[in-house]
């Protein structure tokens, strides 16, 4: 048998795949198990919770709150923090979607993030050290691929930055170093977007970034929208470029530092040929320029210095200093313009927080009002010279509203007020303008000159069309062609026609009314109109004062052409009516016809004025049932210049033919001819009424260089103005300025005769013989405001030799109020002759002259024509001047001669002339030498150190003064003046043709004192150490600086005035600076009247400017200590702290004040400039005493109505006008009765009484012209509505509480104040009248009208003999009504009997009931007067009745006749009464005693020539 062999079976193989397939198979489940448990980690809440606490449970930097989702969608997490070693970072919540890499790289990877409030804080602790850069390195890898945050604040100890709404893309933070793309955060002052850029947080954390930026400032203030910035440095100063474009390019740089506090930063814009984006309607543009801004976010300061233009704004270099909150407002600190050749200036601020508003305020300097950019309609009305304050405010809210004001220095105040609202669509959008102005006084186009004080102009403007309301008033002015009154008109002006449905022009009496159409100028058409005009019972003489008519009615059409310079006038249907004024017997004129006027006026650079005229009438003059007249007028000319071809009229007015020519350039000219036929001027010329027949022919002038008067034909009789006036004969009277010799060149008189009245000049003669006879007897016929008589001749013959005598007389003559001489006496020949001695004296006796007297003057001439002799005296009492002339004339009509023996007495010495001085006086060339001389007096000594030179083509003049006394010259200052010290110094001045004058003055005053007289010729002297005064001309200008100072103890303080003047130009113009300190007011008493005290001490520091007629002021002005009272003024201030600061024509006022123990605030600003001056000032204080003594002591709270806590005043003393509102509550006062008596010894002749309270009256009486527009309120007694009993009324032996209200108020000029309340007496109280004890009950005074003429309600009584016996006062101030009442049927007489001696009459058992009624009357009278002539010493007699037990102790009279008594009553107890009675008329006496039983019974005795006991009993029917 065979074997087979079997192979080993591979049993390990298998076991080892198996091992093998069971361990993948582990694996495999284990993997899926994990990733299963990872999937429900990540998928679920519970299971992400779990991991992301496993993950973090081992370190300590990151702490959270696991708030829901899972690491697969998204986890939500709240209160995270982590905590670093220099910083903690919170997150209030983060919703993350974790990444890809968060799992490989092992970093936290966010795919998205949303994370609310991530708050950086640095741990270093709080100090004024900068924030700390600490670095900040993260444990891990940050990516996060897309993230949002709401807020994210980095905050120190002193510092926060908030970052608003930030998104991050492709973020990476790796160890300290942050990069990311396309992200944007909002800091709110600035936004980012597009950021892409890397930062370290380490160092100071240097970045790199790009991104676009908007700045909400910029954006919508400039419109400025995006700016590319390239930024690097570090987070402590990013520097940064910026680029925009708005369309055009703008570049510029920024260095910010956003981890100090408040974001410092600065930087620069840059323009060049850039189009701002602001106002694009204006096209603004730029050249070159540059807008620098630095601060932070709080306060950013702006700075802008460009080169603009724009449509309507003109070329210019503006600069601009502002600064902005960069939220709300941009403050504009000082805008400065130089643009149509001048300068711009504004301050003010523009915001735009709620609605987009601005409030500014400047001024224009020297602008051109030509500029091509103002629109030639605008020029014309624009004034010459545009130097003016500016101020405009307004917002944007609900349309356009503003208001703009314009206040030229020189000329008018303009204000302008626009409203326009929201657009709406398909609906017109008006523009609501009003234009008001103040004080026009300077040339209009189309009007000439034009004085308004006010007026005001409404403007609706409408899709190209404008509605027009003008109103104003025009006061008259001597350029002016409009009359003065009101006018107001209504216009509609569309495209260039302008009609005027309605005018007027209201007189003082009467109006003119009518409507008019005008075609507007344009380029190539000049200005066109026609026009209606009504008069309605118009009187012409307030226009023109010599009108002929006071009343005119008719109709006027008119038409024509007009260019800013000229008018032609066309007059068509004249259709008016008029009244002869002053006439006794209305008489009615009629004037109808036609006429054509051209008026010329210059341009603005020369004056504005009129320039020239041509008037044409042709019509008829009528009067109602006398038939019809014709009247030809044809008058041309100019102011310098009149023409008169043709004044021709035949009719109610008689006959005149006149022509001629009337020239005004250089004096007066005429050569005028006139033929009048029983002429009545009054037709034409109101206030010359009477009847002229004759003809005159005359021609002359009458002008400084020469006087000629040519009467060729004159032979004229009739009445004029109720005088007869002749005028017949011919005259040639010549007087040139070359003529030689004292006569005239030519005279000739022909039987000259000129009467009017009882005046009159005859004169007959000619060239070798003249004889002229004046007999005036009466001068208040001629010239109106002259007085006086003239009685005399004047004799003048030629050959055979040259004689002249007068013997004049003129007495007692007055020219108004400016002068007045007692008599000039004029006698004598002159010499005129070569050889024969001749003599003329004249004498002036107390001639007067706005407050300067001379007592007697007089002149002596005496010798011949070659050697004369002239001694002229002048005697004011003290001082007295003297001077005689010696010299004569030479054959070339030069005079030779000298000054001799000049003196000037006074008081103080004599000033005497040293030596003679040579005089000429050269004909051919006008020119005056005085030779050097000097007057002396003792150590004082004035010196012409150099010839006196005076022509009209040169000058010098110098002089040199050493130690003059000021008392010599006193002479020459104001009468309340005065000073005494000596001058020291030197004046020089030349002048030549055509250069300006040269000026060197220096003075010096050491050691005197000044006078100053006051109204009560009270003197006041000022000591003074030292003054001095330098003026000196520097090129064209002239330098003045005055030095004073005075010792401490008199006041006068120290300073200095320095400016520098320009005399030479037209305005004048001056700068300089001012100094003043520590001057006493006091020395300024005497200046003001009506001031008891005035104390203080008063400095001043500024800057003078402007014209010498108006000067502009910069000073600051402190007063210290300050007190004033016044005799006037109830008020005495102390203690007196003001500032105020002036500032060119304004001042603002601030201070306080003590009134006894109250304290006073006062505010205040004035305005000088223009025509309407204004002072506001508003006062309050508490407890201000106000004592008028001795009537009234009060202490008084002072505030404002209405909410305001002050009382205001605002005064416009040009217009004389005072407009006063506030509240006066007077909260306690003792008021006391006038205690006037007449003295018994009559006053000797030298006592002089001051009646203080005059000059209360007659202010007021002067205050009766102002125009007062006042309420104040007044609270009397009253302490938070209830009375208070501390206001007191004492008299009539009492004190009377008083409480109550009153409105004062006062509306215009010359209207008595107003009162409305009342005033009353609190409760009852006892007072003392008519020597008797009464109950006052009741005392009010209602006011419902004005203050003087209240309404009352009084009454007062007393208990007599157990009868209530009253009186009771009624109706109002002016007209009481006074009733006497009792309750015990007694008649009124009774009554009264019983009220005035304090006893019912008994009756008399001897008289009649009607002799004892008068007597009873007699008694009453008596009684009264006694007790009202003791009333002084009532308290006396009261105090004297209780010493001995009395009560009601008086003076009373008792019986008729001889029996009449003088008694002494008064009650021992209340039923006990007590008379002792002394005869006046018989020495018998008399003591009665008296008991009460009831009020009926009583028992009497009495003691005197018998005694008796009676018992009386008094029963009434």
């Amino acid at each position: 048998m065979s074997v087979v062999e079997q192979a080993p079976t591979p049993q390990p193989k298998k076991k080892k795949r198996r091992i093998l397939r069971n361990t993948l198979i582990s694996i495999a489940i284990l993997l899926i198990t994990i990733v299963v448990a990872l999937a429900v980690m990540f998928s679920t809440d519970k299971g992400s919770r779990f991991l992301l606490d496993r993950v973090l449970e081992q370190q300590k930097i990151i702490h959270y709150e696991y708030e829901g989702g899972n690491l697969l969608q998204g986890i939500i997490l709240k209160h995270i923090v982590v905590t670093l070693s220099a910083v903690d970072v919170k997150i209030d919540r983060a919703d993350v979607k974790l990444g890809w890499r968060a799992i490989l790289d092992k970093e936290i990877h966010l795919r998205s993030a949303d994370v609310n409030n991530l708050h950086i804080i640095s741990k270093t602790p709080p100090s004024d050290a900068p924030f700390k850069f600490n670095e900040i390195r993260l444990p891990f890898v940050l990516r996060v691929d897309q993230a949002q945050l709401d807020q994210l604040v980095i905050q120190s100890s002193h510092s926060q930055v908030k970052l608003n709404d930030i998104e991050l893309h492709d973020a990476l933070w790796s160890g300290t170093e942050l990069k990311f793309k396309n992200s944007k955060m909002d800091m709110g002052y600035l936004a980012v977007r597009n950021a892409t850029g890397k930062m370290t947080f380490e160092g100071k954390y240097p970045l790199q970034a790009t991104a676009i930026l908007t700045l909400p400032a910029l954006k919508e203030s400039l419109n400025v929208q995006d700016i590319h910035v390239y930024a690097q440095g570090t987070l402590d100063t990013i520097q940064a470029g910026v680029a925009t474009n708005t369309p055009d390019p703008l570049t510029g740089w920024a260095v910010l530092n956003p981890m100090q506090k408040n974001v410092p930063m600065k930087g620069a814009l840059k323009f060049k040929n850039y189009h701002f984006p602001l106002l694009k309607e204006q096209e603004l543009f730029a050249k070159q320029g540059i807008a620098s801004f630095q601060g932070d976010i709080e306060r950013l300061n702006l700075a802008v210095e460009t080169d603009l233009k724009g449509k309507d704004i003109p070329e210019g270099q503006y600069n601009a200093v502002m600064h902005t909150d960069l939220v709300s407002t941009l403050f504009v600190d000082q805008l400065n313009a130089q643009l149509m050749k001048g300068t711009l200036n504004l301050q003010g601020q523009v915001g735009w927080k709620d609605k987009v508003s601005w409030d500014v305020k400047g001024r224009l300097e020297q602008m051109n009002p030509k500029d091509p950019l103002i629109p030639l309609a605008v020029q014309d009305f624009l004034p010459p010279q545009l130097d003016a304050n500016i101020a405009s405010a307004g917002h944007l809210e609900k349309g356009l509203h503003l208001t703009a004001q314009v206040d030229f220095d020189r000329y008018e105040t303009w204000a302008v007020k626009v409203d326009q609202g929201l657009a709406k669509p398909k609906q017109p959008n008006p523009i609501q303008l009003d234009v008001s102005w103040q004080n026009i006084d300077r040339a209009v186009p189309y009007v000439g000159w034009l004085k308004s004080a006010d007026g005001d102009a409404k403007l609706t403007l409408l899709d190209g069309q404008q509605n027009i309301h003008v109103a104003t008033q025009i006061t008259q002015h001597e350029k002016a062609m409009l009359p003065e009154g009101h006018y107001q008109a209504d216009l509609n002006l569309k495209n260039n026609l302008l009609k005027v449905p309605s005018f007027k022009y209201q007189a003082a009496k009467g109006s003119l009314a009518g409507q008019a159409n005008v075609e507007l100028p344009t380029e190539k058409h000049q200005l066109k109109w026609n026009a209606v005009l009504n008069a309605q019972d118009f009187n012409p003489q307030t226009v023109v004062v010599t009108a002929p008519v006071d009343l005119l009615n008719g109709r006027i059409h008119a038409q024509g052409y007009a260019k800013p310079n000229q008018q032609i006038i066309q007059f068509h249907s004249i259709d008016l009516k008029g009244r002869l004024a002053q006439e006794k017997q209305a008489e009615m004129v009629e004037l109808k016809g036609q006429s054509t006027v051209a008026l010329l006026f210059h341009d603005q650079k020369a004056g504005g004025g009129f320039k020239s005229f041509a008037v044409n009438y042709d019509g008829a003059l009528n009067a109602f049932q006398q038939g019809n007249g014709m009247l030809k007028v044809n008058v041309s000319g100019t102011p310098e210049l009149i023409n008169i071809q043709q004044f021709a009229h035949t009719g109610v007015a008689g006959k005149i033919f006149a022509q001629g020519r009337i020239d005004l350039k250089n004096g007066i000219g005429w050569d005028v001819s006139a033929a009048l036929e029983r002429f009545k001027p009054h037709y034409f010329v109101s206030n010359l009424r009477g009847e002229l027949s004759g003809n005159v022919k005359t021609q002359g002038l009458w002008s400084d260089h020469a006087k000629r008067l040519l009467l060729d034909r004159l032979n004229l009789a009739g009445t004029l103005n109720g005088k007869v006036v002749r005028g017949q004969g011919k005259l040639a009277l010549v007087f040139n300025q070359d003529q030689k010799g004292f006569l005239p060149q030519q005279f000739e008189a022909n039987n000259l005769l000129l009467a009017y009245g009882k005046n009159q000049i005859k004169a007959t003669g000619n060239a070798q013989k003249l004889s002229v006879q004046v007999n005036a007897p009466d001068l208040s016929d001629t010239v109106p405001g002259l007085s006086g008589r003239v009685l005399g001749y004047v004799n003048l013959q030629v050959q055979p030799r040259l004689t002249a005598n007068a013997n004049l007389v003129v007495d007692q003559l007055a020219f108004k109020d400016i002068l007045t001489v007692q008599r000039i006496y004029l006698k004598g020949d002159l010499p005129t002759s070569e050889s024969v001695p001749a003599a003329m004296m004249a004498k002036i006796t107390n001639m007067r002259s706005q407050g300067y007297v001379v007592e007697n003057a007089q002149a002596f001439l005496r010798g011949t024509r070659q050697a004369h002799v002239l001694d002229v005296q002048i005697n004011d009492r003290k001082p007295n001047f003297s001077v005689r002339l010696a010299g004569g004339f030479t054959a070339k009509n030069d005079w030779l001669g000298q000054i001799q023996n000049a003196a000037l007495k006074s008081n103080y010495g004599d000033l005497l002339q040293d030596q003679h001085a040579p005089v000429i006086f050269n004909q051919a060339k006008t020119e005056l030498y005085v030779g050097q001389h000097c007057w002396k007096n003792n150590n004082s000594k004035l010196c012409f150190d150099q010839p006196v030179r005076v022509s009209p083509t040169q000058g010098n003049v110098s002089f040199v003064t050493q130690n003059i006394n000021f008392s010599d010259f006193s002479a020459f200052m104001p009468r309340n003046f005065g000073m005494q010290g000596a001058l020291n110094g030197a004046a020089k001045a030349s002048w030549s043709q055509g250069k300006k004058p040269q000026i060197d003055v220096r003075f010096l005053t050491k050691n005197g004192q000044i006078k100053v007289i006051d109204e009560h010729q009270q003197a006041s002297w000022v000591s003074y150490q030292q003054i001095s005064l330098v003026g000196k001309s520097i090129a064209d200008k002239l330098s003045l600086r005055l030095d004073f100072n005075t010792p401490d103890q008199q006041g006068l303080g120290k300073g200095f005035v320095d400016v520098l003047i320009d005399p030479y130009s037209q305005l004048k113009a001056m700068k300089g600076d001012i100094a003043i300190q520590d001057v006493k007011l006091a020395v300024l008493r005497p200046f003001i009247r009506d001031v008891r005290t005035l104390n203080g001490r008063l400095s001043a520091m500024g800057h003078i400017g402007g014209t010498l007629t108006t000067p502009i002021l910069d000073l600051d002005v402190r007063l210290k200590d300050g007190a004033i009272s016044m005799i006037s003024l109830p008020v005495n201030l102390s203690n007196i702290q003001l500032a105020a600061k002036v500032n060119q024509s304004n001042a603002q006022l601030n201070g306080t004040f003590n009134s006894d123990r109250g304290i006073g605030i006062l505010q205040g600003t004035a305005n000088w400039q223009g025509a309407r001056p204004h002072i506001n000032l508003k006062l309050r204080g508490n407890h201000l005493r106000v004592r008028q003594t001795p009537l009234v002591d009060a202490l008084v709270n002072v505030r404002g109505l209405d909410n305001n806590p002050n009382l205001e005043v605002d005064i416009f003393p040009n217009q004389q006008e005072i407009q006063l509102k506030g509240k006066v509550d007077v909260v306690e006062a003792n008021i006391s009765m006038p205690k006037a008596s007449m003295p018994v010894v009559g006053l000797s002749p030298d006592v002089r009484v001051i009646q203080y309270g005059q000059e209360q009256i007659n202010t007021l009486k002067n205050a009766l012209n102002w125009n007062i527009n006042a309420r104040v309120d007044v609270t009397v007694g009253a302490t938070n509505g209830k009375a208070n009993d501390r206001v007191k009324f004492i008299g009539f032996d009492s004190q009377i509480p008083l409480a109550g209200r009153l409105q004062l108020t006062q509306k215009g000029r010359n209207i008595a104040m107003h009162a409305y309340g009342a005033i009353g007496v609190t409760h009852a109280v006892t007072i003392e009248a008519f020597g008797q004890r009464l109950d006052l009950n009741r005392a009010i005074a209602r006011f419902n009208g004005p203050l003087s003429a209240p309404s009352l309600d009084i009454d007062a009584n007393k208990d007599v003999q157990g009868s209530t016996v009253g009186v009771r006062v009624l109706g109002t101030a002016t007209s009481p009504n006074i009733q006497v009442y009792n309750d015990a049927g007694m008649s009124e007489q009774e009554a009264l009997n019983a009220l005035l001696t304090g006893r019912v009459n008994e009756g008399s058992s001897g008289l009649s009931n009607t002799d004892g009624f008068k007597s009873d009357v007699n008694n009453s009278i008596a009684a009264a007067g006694i007790s009202l002539g003791l009333g002084g010493t009532r308290a006396f007699t009261n105090q004297l009745g209780r010493t001995f037990g009395l009560s009601g102790l008086a003076l009373d009279a008792q019986g008729t006749g001889d029996d009449t008594q003088l008694s002494v009553t008064g009650y021992i107890t209340p039923d006990l009464y007590l008379r002792y009675g002394v005869g006046i008329f018989t020495p018998v006496n008399k003591l009665t005693l008296r008991y009460q039983v009831n009020r009926r019974l009583y028992l009497e005795a009495s003691q005197s020539l018998e005694k008796a006991i009676d018992i009386f009993y008094n029963w009434r029917f």
